[in-house]
């Protein structure tokens, strides 16, 4: 598998659960906030049990994987507030000139 094959399957089944996410906002009425600490709850737990499953040694690695999937998380947030930030620009910029 690709790199640019790899990443598609990844956008694919975070979509998966962003479609989850926005069907309980929008459908079963849940606070987004609510369902935003889920799903972050989630990843969490998701994330040591994938640390815990590989690991050879839990608790000499606890503090590298927290600096890795803090890294992680870091990267794809700044990424994503990024791209956010550009499409209010745009839709603001359009909105503006008409």
């Amino acid at each position: 598998m690709t790199n640019k094959e790899s990443a598609a399957n990844l956008f694919k089944m975070a979509d998966e659960f962003i479609d989850v996410a926005n069907r309980l906002v929008t459908s079963e009425n849940k606070e987004l906030e609510d369902v935003g600490a889920a799903l972050r709850y989630a990843a969490a737990r998701f994330s040591a049990h994938e640390t815990a499953y590989k690991s050879k040694d839990l608790a000499a690695e606890r503090n590298d994987a927290l600096a890795w999937f803090s890294n992680q998380y870091s990267e794809m947030l700044e990424e994503n507030l990024d791209q956010h930030i550009e499409s209010f620009e745009t839709l603001n910029n359009k909105t503006e000139s008409h």
